[in-house]
């Protein structure tokens, strides 16, 4: 029996916490995979996972193992595919989590470009705006836009834009052009917030920082969905470059207070805590942080 193909199948039930996803992946029977981490069981003389009908759990003879056999596995897929294709070649599963619209306007096309290249490489996507659990889950990535992150994961900065206050040509006429933050106070904000929350809009302006207290009657949790609101007069919105400035140039939204910097929108991956990265993944992260790069670039900076 393939004692690499064991050791996989063991680091990939430990990672995803489920037999059964891990029989699927590998393209086997659930009982194929029992069957293998059974037989590391009865040769090490030990239990790794500890299994109930609703639950496992990874013993502590397992936990030394799996630390152990993630390098291992690694560098065997690393060799073969540096034998097989030069080291240009990746092969394997990634399970990434994406932003929604970022995800769909920016991510996947570098993904799809990612896998051509690549032919033996296979990529789950999920795009969603739940912030998904990455161990729990068993996501090898996930990648987030200006949001605060976990801190127990590992953070893997990809870049980061610039945010612009806008409104519509419509409203502007209609109530006015806020000339300082603290008129957006008495302007109807789009904010990204639970209902009636209050929020802070932070701004910087020859280094010296300011803020107001927005809200108004509509609040979202959504960018896209804020930007159409905007893009209908309903109020002011803080958005990202990246998906106001093709609003920006047809007409459809006007900058505001461009004289204060607002904070920047990082976008992030996430991987989990203490976990080796494989040569796929380590790849698959410079391969988006170099394909997000000319998003951090500022045009109206001139």
């Amino acid at each position: 029996m393939d004692r690499i193909t064991q050791l996989e199948a063991f680091v990939r039930v430990v990672d995803r916490g489920s037999f059964s996803r891990v029989a699927e992946e590998l393209r086997v029977q659930q009982s194929t995979v029992s069957k293998w981490i059974a037989a590391l069981e009865e040769e090490l003389g030990t239990t790794l996972i500890e299994r109930t009908t609703r639950s496992q759990r990874v013993t502590e003879a397992g936990q030394r193992l799996y630390r152990r056999a993630q390098a291992i596995v690694d560098e065997y897929e690393q060799a073969m595919g540096e034998a097989r294709q030069g080291d240009e070649g990746l092969r394997g599963r990634i399970r990434i989590s994406l932003p929604t619209v970022f995800g769909r306007l920016f991510v996947v096309p570098l993904l799809t470009a990612l896998l051509r290249e690549h032919p033996e490489l296979e990529v789950d996507m999920v795009l969603g705006d739940r912030y998904v659990n990455l161990v729990e889950e068993g996501f090898d990535v996930a990648v987030r836009v200006g949001v605060q992150v976990d801190s127990t994961m590992r953070l893997h900065p990809l870049g980061s834009t610039p945010r612009r206050v806008v409104a519509a040509p419509a409203y502007l006429e209609r109530q006015g052009t806020p000339e300082t933050p603290s008129d957006l106070e008495q302007h109807d904000c789009l904010v990204h917030a639970a209902p009636g929350a209050q929020t802070l809009w932070r701004f910087t302006r020859n280094g010296r920082r300011v803020q107001a207290t927005v809200r108004g009657r509509a609040s979202i949790n959504h960018s896209e969905a804020t930007l159409m609101l905007a893009r209908e007069g309903l109020g002011v919105a803080m958005l990202a470059s990246w998906l106001v400035d093709p609003e920006i140039e047809a007409g459809r939204l006007v900058p505001i207070l461009s004289d204060y910097e607002a904070p920047p929108a990082p976008f992030r991956a996430l991987t989990p805590p203490g976990r080796h990265l494989s040569r796929r993944v380590r790849r698959t992260l410079e391969h988006l942080r170099e394909g997000l790069a000319p998003l951090g670039r500022d045009p109206s900076s001139g």
